[in-house]
């Protein structure tokens, strides 16, 4: 055994000299140039970073700067410094080791964007999908500090808060939505997946990029991308100690303090950078039953990395975050006989009327670890993340003041994650990623629902005697999976490129549900369920670069969503929930025009939906609800997306949505009646037939060190609704937000507004049969931030 010991760890020793040194042949190349500002003067200590890579410098007294030990490829720069326009380039070290740069505080050209969509670096106009990305600066002036703010980034992309801790933004995109915590939108930060809608950050803070891409995104991205992905991605950590902290106040006694340092703590080789955001604010929503006020918010986010470079091909990185929020949530309406949802925002907006304190809080912390190795030819990324969400909550169910049902909660919810990926690093035809993916999620929960007198007369004849009584489960929920996958593209010509992928997943699903009732006369409600699902989701994609200026790209995608057990039916028969699916077909063309002043982007995308899982009633003794599927559905549109830099100190951004969806087959039983109903040829939920935001920012330089800007965004969709029957709906409404200010390189002073025109709408609705509720979105805002930088 020892002999065998000893001749492993002699192996695995080789092996490691051997990785560590494949790249120590490829010839080292040397960029070198010049960052000057707009007169030709040098900038001293710029920043110059190759993206996706450890390699980086700052430029000298006379704004020389020098990076070396490149390969001979492509390369993609990022040149930044305070005060000034960030730039990105791609440079070809293989025919150039020398550029210079001009960085300047306005100019009339639109900025290359860099994007992630296929798990490499690519030009954003040369990429075959339906992506949007807006760097930091953008996410300012667009006041995106959260992840219901993120409409205004993409056509017939919409977010809706929850109305309450912010513990479940409602993600929609080409009308398909997310019925529970679930995502069928995926989130990913900085690399690592975000498996439930509950650990979804709650604030946006130092982050370089948000990335938004339509369409289901299975093959690369799995099982929670059905409708698209959400990508976003920190800041980088450098060699110079800098930070900045912010402090705003605003209306509804609203409070914001954030921080955040980057410091290297061994120069080029290891590096810290952290930050926190806590936010406070008072309720806007009355309830009259006990004169509390709802739908406040406190919040902490706080994200801690640390960042080492081994060498110039090993890189580790090691993250932190923790979330935690408390609400007294939530504040929902249900309209009275006779009255409907828009009658109460008429007539009595901002109040409610029930009997319970409902409240939530919940703590997430993240932790993941991240390598990354170049061999040369290809490059190794691993990425282990471990996640945990601690939830307690009471919500009433019926939101009237009668004493007929609450539900209160404490669970815990665990998830392990590991990817290994492979993928290409080359200038080669063939541009290839491949890997696998596995993950381990556990739910402990432990729930008590209570049925209250005032239920008897809405109860089955054998139920009404038995009130009062609870229903308490004890709960063990377990999915486990693991998934292949691979995509390739090849250059046919200069012009013509193909990309084909595939993913293969497969997972168990085990719920174990411990159940008593405190009425004896009910049965035993205990059961065990397991079931397992699996998938191939293809990809087929064409690119066609019809001139420098025109990208012209069509592809094929198939979109998996698993199945699922519902934990607290009655009926174990009812436990069981198919998996969902989507084919999206889509074509589209990218411009760049007039000198790179304007982009136009014009999409056209068709969806066919298969068993559609929905959040319903499924128990129409107890008007237990839980997730189910429906026959099928289909959605088309159109979507443009537009940037024009119309002068030195003007910009606009205009993107518009045309969204065409019909419910093609459900077959249902009304939960108030029992009788059987069909809801085929209704619209799809969250799924407005138009939509867009069109924002001006205005940028005017004082001196070479101070600027005056000026951002206004409005933001539209027309009416949707909030159930499959079509009985209930949020008219058509926009939204007008805007700041200004003063910035220069170390301070920042705005005055900010959102909805200023004080439009008075729900933020988030559910309905089934009869029965609707809905949520107040927040009235009109405002306050002033300040920000320090150093």
């Amino acid at each position: 055994m020892a002999n065998l010991n000893h001749r492993y760890f002699k192996n695995l020793l080789y092996l490691t000299l051997v990785l560590f040194s494949v790249t120590a042949v490829a010839q080292q190349m040397t960029l070198t140039g010049t960052i000057t500002d707009p007169e030709g003067n040098p900038i001293e200590g710029a920043n110059i970073f190759v993206l996706e890579t450890a390699k980086g410098s700052s430029s000298n007294a006379e704004g020389i700067y020098r990076i070396e030990g490149l390969k001979e490829r492509s390369y993609f720069l990022q040149i930044s410094y305070l005060g000034f326009q960030t730039i990105t380039k791609t440079v070809n070290t293989a025919t150039t080791t020398e550029i210079d740069f001009v960085l300047s505080q306005v100019s009339d050209q639109l900025g290359e964007v860099v994007v992630s969509a296929n798990r490499r670096l690519q030009d954003i106009q040369k990429t075959a999908a339906s992506v949007s990305a807006i760097g930091i600066k953008q996410v300012e002036q667009l006041q995106v500090k959260q992840i219901s703010e993120l409409s205004s980034i993409a056509p017939n992309f919409r977010t809706y808060d929850d109305g309450g801790p912010g513990s479940f933004t409602l993600v929609a995109s080409r009308g398909i939505s997310t019925p529970d915590f679930i995502p069928t939108i995926g989130l990913y930060v900085d690399e690592v997946p975000y498996f439930n809608t509950l650990a979804f950050p709650l604030s946006f803070s130092d982050i370089e990029q948000i990335e938004i891409l339509r369409g289901p995104q299975g093959t690369l991205y799995g099982r929670n991308a059905l409708g698209g992905v959400i990508k976003i991605t920190s800041k980088r950590p450098t060699n110079d100690l800098n930070g900045f902290a912010t402090v705003g106040f605003g209306n509804l006694d609203s409070r914001e303090i954030g921080f955040g340092l980057n410091t290297p703590i061994v120069k080029d080789k290891l590096f810290f950078r952290g930050n926190a955001n806590i936010t406070e604010r008072d309720g806007f929503v009355r309830n009259l039953f006990n004169g509390r006020d709802l739908q406040d918010r406190d919040a902490l986010d706080a994200n801690f990395r640390l960042k080492f470079f081994a060498n110039d091909d090993l890189n580790m990185s090691l993250l932190y975050t923790i979330l935690r929020r408390r609400s007294e949530a939530y504040a929902f309406v249900v309209p009275s006989p006779g009255n409907s949802l828009q009658d109460v925002l008429e007539n009595n907006p901002y109040t409610v009327n029930f009997n319970e304190d409902v409240f939530r809080r919940s703590l997430t912390q993240n932790l993941a670890y991240n390598l990354k190795y170049d061999f040369g030819s290809f490059a190794l990324n691993a990425v282990t993340a471990y996640q945990i969400t601690d939830q307690e909550r009471l919500d009433e169910f019926e939101y009237t003041v009668l004493d007929a049902q609450s539900f209160a909660t404490d669970w815990k919810l665990e998830n392990v994650t590991q990817e290994l990926r492979f993928s290409s690093s080359t200038d080669s035809r063939l541009q290839w990623t491949a890997g696998t993916f596995l993950f381990l999620l556990n739910r402990e929960e432990a729930t008590q629902v209570d049925i209250g007198v005032d239920a008897a007369p809405l109860l089955p004849p054998e139920f009404a005697p038995l009130v009062p009584y609870s229903q308490i489960d004890n709960t063990d929920f377990e999915r486990r999976g693991i998934a292949l996958f691979g995509q390739a593209s090849y250059e046919l010509s200069d012009k013509l490129t193909v990309t084909a992928g595939f993913r293969y997943d497969n997972e168990e699903v085990t719920a174990d549900v411990n159940r008593v009732f405190t009425a004896p006369e009910l049965p035993d409600g205990s059961f065990m369920e397991s079931t397992s699902f699996d998938a191939i989701s293809p990809k087929l994609a064409l690119g066609y670069q019809a001139n420098p200026d025109v990208f012209v790209f069509v592809n094929a995608a198939r979109g998996f969503r698993p199945g699922t057990v519902n934990t607290f039916v009655l009926n174990p028969a009812n436990a069981p929930v198919d998996p969902e699916n989507t084919w999206n077909f889509e074509a589209g063309v990218k411009t760049n025009l007039f000198e790179n002043r304007l982009k136009l982007n014009l999409t056209g995308f068709f969806i066919d939906y298969t068993n559609q899982q929905v959040f319903t009633v499924i128990n129409l003794e107890t008007f237990n609800v839980g997730t189910d599927n429906i026959g099928e559905s289909i959605s088309f549109g159109v979507e443009l997306e537009s940037q024009w830099a119309a002068t030195k100190n003007l910009s606009f951004n205009l993107n518009l949505g045309y969204l065409n969806t019909e419910i093609r087959d459900y077959e249902f039983r009304d939960p108030g009646t029992g009788e059987p109903g069909d809801f085929s040829g209704n619209d799809l939920i969250f799924a407005p037939e138009f939509n867009g935001n069109l924002n001006a920012n205005y940028i005017q330089p004082l001196n070479d060190k101070i600027n005056i800007e000026a951002t206004a965004d409005y933001n539209y969709q027309s009416d949707i609704f909030f159930d499959f029957g079509n009985l209930f709906m949020q008219e058509a409404y926009g939204l007008l937000n805007g700041r200004l200010g003063v910035t220069s390189r170390n301070l920042d002073v705005f005055v900010w507004g959102k909805n200023l025109t004080d439009e008075v709408y729900y933020s988030y609705g559910f309905g089934a049969g009869t029965f609707a509720s809905a949520s107040f979105a927040l009235p009109r805002t405002y306050g002033v931030s300040l920000t320090g930088k150093f």
